[in-house]
């Protein structure tokens, strides 16, 4: 987009077109105007995040950061983002106006304003001093670091270091007590421009007033050339001081607010109300509001380290900077604004079609080439190069053109044959034939006959928008239903259904080096291997931001260009080689819009070509407002300037904290927030980060486009976080930006309590440690215990009759042993009985052995309840039992058994078996003098034996049946 009407300085016209006059008229060509083609002007204004629309005055301090002073505070600007400091407790200024910025030696910014508030920031620290009291035009810290305030009513105020101030009004010479401006030259001496005319204090503080009678109107601006001549702007013109002291007008009647010369021999002018100016080498071109400029008052300019012109009016910012595209629109000459198709001749010349015409732009001048005589509407979609440099074009409504030296030489349309008049692919051959891909199919014109090659309904869509003929002959026929491949008078489909059912082919572009037709889709980016025959597609799932790509180029350092609806994107060629070939599964990518050059990122596409590369290197692209152009090779030089990094921001679970050297976080800090800004205004949305926080990260972490970092939970302890900044392949920031912080820790996180903790884990451990040995050894104790007690049990029961429960066999034949030891050793009687159940035989024949058993539990039950506890009973075998009564005589022992005879006799056994009783036959025997056990057995069982055939149910004692056979 054009932004500045040029005019030159030749015979009057400077005169009529700025209504002023330069007082020594002179004569200037046009190559001594520098070129604006490839500025691109931004604005910003209170809907953007301004506090107010007129701003007074621009800087850039050290760090990077822009400054704007307006009537609602200073706006401090990051590329992204407005930071307002107005009247506060963090400023310290009584009024929220601000009038004038100014950058010290030393980088402190100072702000000044209404009621004489000055304010020095130094990084994020602002000091105050205490207010004039009147408004304040314009502060200068001196080469003396003197401070100078121009003020609107008090004259002039100079305060030096110490503090002490000296005031200048008409009193002492001033032409007027409201000053506009303060400056100082090469020579120490400061110039003051008052609303009389202008002053000047010589370093000895003299005041004169040297231009009474040609300097009478107010002096609003004062600067100094690349010679260090003086320039004066004032009321009613611009004026130049020279070395010898003369004094010549540059400009008449001109307002002049302020002024920014450059080394270059520049010199910008701002005017009160005809907008900005810009004089070079007698040459005056001229920015107002038909040219974009936000409002005619320029109050500001400012040059910043990326050579951006920042321009300050009463209706916001405006930027006037180098960008990577530059846009030809219809205000530069193109036919229309609606551009379908470009191509390059490959020589000299772009063609760009337009929805109303056709242009060529040959070394950046456009000439509109006039189809009207064969075309109503001229309305082109499509371009091709001939033979001879002829010139083929497709029309939306008129069908095809052949266009050679400078007019039409055949016109090609439905009523000759073509498919259709709506042309959107044109593939001149070879052989001199066309091939013509209409909205209704494909048509072929050799030798001037239009013929079908292909009919309609073998095409998966008549609709065709790409065509390109591959070197084996192969024609790739690009429709709305996908890609037909057409060779040899055969038509074959590629399968997109495998491609993220991709349908549209808007595009081709042949690798030759990688054997690889790329095709560009409504689903991303496909690559066809010529040889194999094989597809691929580079689309979402890689990272590609949107599905619809237009047209593909590639340019000379090996990028490709793809236009979109959303802008323009690059990518690596190499990298989307290693996509397809599965060496990465993610593409980086570059996208470039409106804050690029672009006058409208929405490029077109359906039509053929849609983008172009130039001979030059260039690469254009159709858009929906006019045709852009991008110099691949300059995107170094943006680059290659590396933007400053700040720090903005630092929050701690939801706590601001100051931007000191080193912050103290409380205990227990979890959540930490790090804002930061690369101070880049050329592309700040594509500024790269890379972020380490020491103590947590041993190397650098690339961020991409963010711009916050969050850390959580870090442990205690000391940190320091650092951010760089980068444009898109270029240097990272030399200085990082730092800040250290330090997070306490809880009590318990202490070392010393670690350490008490340690030794308490230990001494528990140990105690842990001696109660667990101890708890094993009661453990091994009860069950030593158990284990015997559980081996006399079992040995008990080794003893015990498992039928009656009394003392087996092996039980008795012990305690036998032990009675009689004891009775020889003591010599006490020892007696032993035999019993014998009576006819026991009968009740297991008679009643089953189940109930001989109840019957001998329940004798032997009887038998234990009525005898001594000094006797020993046991089970001797089947039906018989035995007793054995230590320290008893004979007679007694013959008692105790008739007693227990009579006690099992009168026992009740109805129970078991209905008028069943039961009897005992009892064998005694008492142990002689030389009687051994056996032998005591021995006797018992004669006695026994004689007690059954006494009829039973008696007690025979061994000495009575022996002594009545003595007889």
């Amino acid at each position: 987009m054009p932004l500045l009407t040029v005019y030159r300085s030749g015979v009057t016209s400077l005169l009529w077109l700025l209504s002023g006059l330069l007082v020594t008229p002179v004569i200037a060509t046009t190559n001594d105007i520098v070129s604006l083609d490839n500025y691109f002007s931004e604005s910003w204004s209170t809907v953007d995040g301004l506090p107010h629309n007129t701003v007074n005055a621009i800087a850039q301090t050290p760090d990077g950061y822009l400054w704007f002073a307006t009537w609602e505070g200073v706006a401090r600007f990051n590329g992204r983002r407005f930071d307002i400091f107005e009247r506060s407790a963090v400023t310290g200024l009584p009024d929220s106006g601000i009038r004038t910025l100014s950058v010290a030696q030393n980088g402190d910014l100072l702000v000044a304003g209404s009621r004489g508030g000055i304010a020095r920031v130094n990084g994020h620290q602002w000091q105050s001093y205490p207010p004039l009291g009147v408004l304040i035009n314009k502060a200068l810290v001196d080469s003396q670091q003197r401070l100078w305030l121009a003020t609107e009513g008090e004259g002039v105020v100079m305060q030096t270091p110490n503090g002490s101030r000296r005031q200048f009004t008409e009193d002492n010479g001033l032409p007027a007590n409201a000053a506009n401006s303060v400056f100082e030259d090469s020579k120490g001496r400061i110039w003051v421009g008052t609303r009389a005319g202008l002053a000047v204090i010589d370093p000895d503080l003299v005041l004169r007033h040297p231009f009474p009678e040609q300097i009478t109107s107010p002096v609003f601006a004062l600067a100094a050339n690349a010679q260090q001549q003086l320039l004066i702007g004032t009321e009613r013109g611009l004026f130049l001081l020279n070395e010898q002291q003369q004094l010549t007008q540059l400009l008449a009647d001109v307002p002049v607010a302020t002024l920014l010369p450059e080394a270059s021999g520049v010199l910008w002018i701002g005017t009160v109300d005809r907008g900005l100016l810009r004089l070079y080498n007698n040459t005056v071109e001229q920015l107002s509001i038909e040219q974009g400029l936000p409002n005619n008052r320029v109050l500001a300019l400012l040059r910043d380290k990326e050579r951006s012109l920042w321009v300050g009016t009463n209706g916001g910012i405006f930027r006037l900077r180098d960008a990577p595209f530059t846009t030809y629109t219809s205000e530069q000459g193109l036919a229309d604004n609606y551009v379908r198709t470009v191509m390059s001749d490959q020589a000299d010349c772009v063609y760009v079609g337009s929805s109303r015409g056709l242009d060529q732009i040959c070394n950046g001048i456009i000439r509109n080439i006039d189809l009207s005589s064969h075309a109503k509407g001229q309305s082109v979609l499509s371009l091709a190069m001939g033979q001879q440099q002829s010139l083929w074009i497709g029309t939306y409504t008129d069908g095809l053109l052949h266009y050679a030296d400078g007019k039409v030489i055949a016109h090609y349309s439905s009523e000759d044959g073509l498919a259709a008049n709506e042309v959107r692919a044109i593939l001149p051959r070879a052989d001199g034939s066309v091939l013509v891909g209409t909205a209704q199919g494909l048509s072929l014109i050799r030798d001037g006959q239009i013929t079908t090659p292909v009919e309609a309904v073998a095409l998966p869509s008549p609709f065709i928008m790409a065509l390109h003929q591959t070197d084996d002959g192969r024609v790739f026929i690009g429709s709305g239903a996908g890609v037909s491949v057409w060779q040899n008078d055969r038509v074959t489909q590629l399968d997109f259904s495998v491609l993220d059912q991709a349908e549209y082919a808007f595009g081709f572009v042949e690798d030759p080096a990688a054997g690889i037709l790329w095709m560009t889709t409504d689903r991303g980016l496909v690559a066809f291997d010529l040889a194999t025959e094989q597809l691929a597609l580079i689309g979402r799932s890689h990272g590609m931001p949107f599905d619809k790509l237009f047209q593909l180029v590639i340019d000379e350092q090996q990028h490709f260009w793809i236009s979109t609806n959303r802008g323009v994107l690059r990518l690596g060629r190499e990298q989307a080689l290693d996509v397809v070939y599965g060496r990465r599964d993610q593409i980086n990518y570059e996208l470039f819009g409106e804050s690029d050059g672009m006058a409208s990122a929405q490029a077109n596409g359906g039509s053929s070509p849609a983008a172009s590369l130039h001979n030059d290197g260039s690469v254009w692209v159709a858009t929906s407002v006019g045709a852009s152009k991008v110099q691949p090779a300059r995107l170094s030089s943006f680059s290659a300037v590396i933007p400053p990094v700040v720090l903005e921001k630092l929050v701690a679970d939801g706590k601001h904290y100051s931007l000191q050297q080193s912050v103290k976080l409380a205990a227990g800090t979890s959540r930490i927030e790090l804002e930061y800004a690369g101070l880049g205004y050329i592309m700040p949305h594509r500024i790269q980060y890379r972020t380490m926080l020491e103590g947590f990260e041993q190397d650098w972490v690339a961020r991409g486009t963010q711009a916050n970092v969050q850390y959580t939970n870090l442990a205690p302890g000391h940190y320091t976080f650092n951010v760089a900044a980068s444009y898109p392949d270029g240097g990272w920031s030399p200085v990082a930006a730092t800040i250290s912080f330090s997070i306490a820790p809880h009590l318990w996180q202490r070392p010393l309590f670690q350490a008490l903790v340690i030794l308490f884990l230990v001494a528990l451990v140990i105690a842990i440690v001696r109660w667990r040995l101890a708890s094993l050894k009661r453990s091994e104790l009860k069950l030593k215990r158990q284990v015997a007690e559980k081996t006399a049990e079992l040995a008990a029961l080794a003893r015990l009759d498992s039928l009656t429960g009394l003392a087996n066999r092996r039980a008795f034949d012990e305690a036998m042993q032990h009675e009689l030891k004891r009775a020889k050793r003591q010599q006490e009687p020892l007696c032993l009985a035999l019993l014998d159940i009576d006819h026991f035989k009968q009740v297991n024949d008679n009643w089953s052995h189940s109930v001989g058993d109840e019957v001998l539990k329940r004798v032997a039950a009887t038998l234990q309840q009525h005898c001594r506890d000094i006797d020993s009973l046991a089970r001797w075998g089947g039906e018989e039992f035995v007793i054995l009564l230590p320290d008893t005589s004979l007679p007694l022992a013959q008692e105790v058994c008739d007693r227990l005879r009579q006690r099992v006799a009168d026992t009740c056994f109805t129970d078991i078996v209905p008028d069943l009783t039961v009897t005992l036959s009892i064998g005694l025997a008492t142990l002689q003098v030389k009687d051994d056990g056996k032998q005591l057995l021995i006797d018992a069982d004669r006695a026994l034996y004689q007690a059954k055939n006494s009829g039973r149910n008696t007690v025979i004692s061994h000495n009575s049946f022996t002594s009545d056979e003595s007889l």
